[in-house]
């Protein structure tokens, strides 16, 4: 990638100091600060869409994005040998939040507090159409989690059909019932506790989630927070941006009830979270969502030889889901029966 990403620096009124491989791409020091160059494998229906938000926060100095460069020609995208499409991105100083650090945690916490109080409303510059938005437009929590119990089951119903198993599938029977069951049950209280309700008004009033708000697209340094990789942004509820955040941290933490209480309530300082979003968080967490990710993964690839690894994710999923299960009863008064 060196030789023909740097040719499209061509395109671009920029003066290349330095470049350097990370994350995937090409680091760039040049004369207007630090750049990525990467290859564009995104929407192209987005991308505008996606310039017009990240624009949005840092006019509002909620905090500073990764927004592409536009090349001479005021294109967002510029096209190199064999027609091959590349992107120019700012890039924040800092490194990446540390899943251990607990000031950094809260930090993060209250930065996607103030993400989520901005982004509410698609931006008119963008002239988005209604078939872009429909494209924009996440799937309700109800219907996903409908989708993936289907697959648990088929999944089990593969399994036990094989003559030859190994310790991944041998594992996952063992413990499939009561993950089938936390399913049907997260499902049930969803529907039950107006989930549909509030992706309804998620969809009507326009309410921008990342998409990917994990500790690696959070990038710290001593005078601010930086957000980068919004191209998986959607329309939805704003509530499963701090569950994907939480879970990833709960794993990393042991599902530390008074961490996850901390980080929560710096969340809340920022943006209140009424009682039915609160149910929602802890429904979203108590779905086995560890088990379905491995199992969709094992499903949907060659199955002769699954990972040691794959393995070893699910016993640290089943050692620590009493642990898990006790923090959402605690945190969130919510009991699964």
């Amino acid at each position: 990638m060196n030789e023909k990403g740097l040719q499209i620096l061509e395109q671009y009124d920029i003066c290349l100091q330095k470049s350097f491989g990370g994350r995937g791409s090409l680091m760039l020091e040049t004369d207007r600060g630090l750049k990525l160059l990467k290859e564009f494998a995104g929407s192209r229906h987005k991308l505008p869409c996606e310039q017009e938000l990240l624009k949005r926060l840092e006019e509002q100095g909620v905090c500073r994005t990764d927004r592409v460069v536009p090349n001479r020609e005021g294109s967002l995208i510029s096209v190199g040998e064999y027609d091959t499409p590349y992107i120019l991105k700012n890039w924040p100083p800092g490194r990446e939040c540390d899943p251990k650090n607990e000031e950094e945690l809260l930090r993060s916490m209250r930065t996607l507090a103030r993400i989520h109080r901005v982004l509410r409303g698609l931006p008119e510059a963008a002239a988005i159409s209604a078939e872009d938005k429909r494209r924009m437009t996440g799937t309700g929590q109800c219907r996903e989690l409908e989708k993936r119990n289907r697959e648990l089951r088929r999944a089990q119903n593969f399994i036990r059909n094989r003559h030859r198993k190994g310790s991944f599938e041998l594992l996952f029977l063992k413990c499939a019932e009561g993950v089938l069951r936390d399913g049907r049950l997260a499902q049930e209280r969803l529907e039950a506790d107006g989930a549909g309700a509030l992706y309804e008004r998620a969809c009507q009033e326009e309410h921008i989630c990342h998409g990917e708000y994990i500790h690696h697209n959070i990038l710290i340094s001593r005078q601010e927070t930086a957000v980068v990789n919004f191209q998986r942004f959607e329309i939805n509820v704003q509530v499963g941006d701090i569950c994907l955040f939480l879970r990833k941290i709960m794993e990393k933490q042991n599902w530390n009830e008074g961490l996850a209480a901390r980080m929560l309530s710096a969340y809340e300082r920022e943006q209140p979270l009424s009682e039915q979003e609160r149910l929602y968080l802890a429904v979203s967490l108590y779905y086995p969502e560890k088990v379905w990710k491995l199992i969709h993964h094992y499903y949907n690839t060659s199955k002769a030889w699954v990972p040691e690894k794959s393995t070893e994710k699910l016993e640290v999923f089943l050692a620590q889901e009493e642990k898990r299960k006790r923090m959402i009863r605690g945190l969130f008064c919510v009991s699964f029966s």
